[in-house]
């Protein structure tokens, strides 16, 4: 292969990287804004339960806490993703550089 076969090989690949993260962090800001409004609803039921404190205050602040877990963990699976797909881009961008 020619360098300036491996020089386009390489800068698709690139394409491909950047494409890939960008996705990433399109999810992951949707994720930190769900994340958001599932701590604002946290707060809002540890509220209505200390004015309430009746069964339905604790279920709805259960519930929230559960989905505001289950938001973090998709935010550090993003967070993971996106470590990973850095790597890969440098990776071909040293790879690009020594051509």
């Amino acid at each position: 292969m020619t360098d300036t076969q491996q020089l386009r090989s390489l800068l698709g690949q690139r394409l491909e990287i950047v494409q890939e993260i960008a996705r990433l962090n399109a999810r992951q800001l949707q994720n930190r804004q769900i994340f958001s409004g599932l701590e604002l609803e946290v707060m809002q039921c540890e509220r209505d339960l200390l004015q309430l404190a009746d069964a339905a205050a604790k279920d709805g602040l259960a519930a929230a806490l559960a989905q505001r877990m289950a938001a973090e963990a998709r935010l550090a699976e993003d967070e993971n993703e996106l470590t990973q797909w850095h790597r890969r881009l440098d990776a071909v961008d040293r790879q690009i550089s020594g051509i």
